[in-house]
């Protein structure tokens, strides 16, 4: 991972998603990229009844703050001695930062729903998550980075959205303490981890196959086990198929991005 793609907006989750990327791009030596997006259009759509003067006067305004948040993140970047760059853009932040992750080894955004906007931030992540071509690391508002070195979960079911995280998480699994793989199914037959375990094993990763009968809801046992663990990150499939927002994600991958105990690594 020489390119860490980080979403810079002025809302609760920024410094924590700053503080994710100087972790990780410390841990592989790699360029901060800051990419901030002003969604104009969203701006000029919305009917204020005044005419134009308004929606000038607030563009005016957001241009300020955008300008003003700039000037004090960029001296903070300075004295990170990390590698940076800035790049600001108009348009949509989801299509922004998804053309943005063609040339990123991974993205830096938020879980959990805005403090503010109810589902905003879930969407935001969903749609980069889905779309983008480098896997995704979600971390809460409140975190403080993500301990890459640190114990990691792997949710493992057998599907291509988990291979694809697992496979996407590769230069991060190999500086994990340990590595473990939970899978979780209603019958011994169902259980797949082993053949995930060899895998990494070609990859020089020793890892610990957890398995787990579904009692209480994947979810719940998901959440149990990192717990037990104390596992630092989590590997997980995003498994999605609609643009459209509501229906991003079923039901493990949407409740764990909504209120995630640990940093997210979403593969799809």
């Amino acid at each position: 991972m020489k390119t860490i793609l980080v979403h810079v907006d002025s809302d609760d989750g920024q410094e924590s998603r700053l503080q994710a990327a100087f972790d990780l791009a410390r841990a592989f030596e790699a360029h901060v990229h800051c990419l901030q997006v002003t969604p104009y259009s969203a701006y000029a759509m919305g009917d204020t009844g005044m005419g134009a003067f308004p929606i000038t006067a607030m563009v005016d305004a957001i241009e300020a703050q955008r300008r003003d948040e700039r000037t004090k993140i960029e001296a903070r970047l300075r004295t990170e001695g990390l590698g940076w760059d800035w790049v600001s853009r108009d348009g949509d932040s989801a299509e922004r930062l998804v053309e943005a992750a063609r040339l990123a080894d991974v993205v830096v955004l938020n879980s959990g729903p805005f403090a503010t906007g109810g589902g905003i931030r879930l969407a935001l992540t969903g749609d980069v998550a889905i779309h983008a071509p480098a896997p995704v690391v979600a971390v809460s508002p409140t975190s403080r980075g993500i301990a890459v070195t640190g114990a990691a979960l792997i949710a493992w079911d057998g599907s291509q959205e988990a291979a694809q995280a697992m496979r996407a998480a590769l230069p991060m699994l190999k500086m994990a303490e340990s590595v473990d793989i939970l899978t979780v199914a209603e019958k011994a037959s169902d259980y797949r981890g082993r053949d995930a375990a060899v895998w990494l094993a070609r990859h020089g990763i020793r890892a610990e196959v957890i398995e787990r009968t579904d009692d209480g809801g994947v979810e719940a046992v998901i959440r149990a086990v990192l717990i037990e663990r104390r596992s630092a990150w989590l590997v997980q499939g995003a498994y999605g198929h609609s643009r459209l927002r509501q229906t991003l994600f079923g039901g493990v991958t949407r409740g764990l991005l909504t209120d995630a105990p640990v940093p997210l690594l979403l593969g799809h």
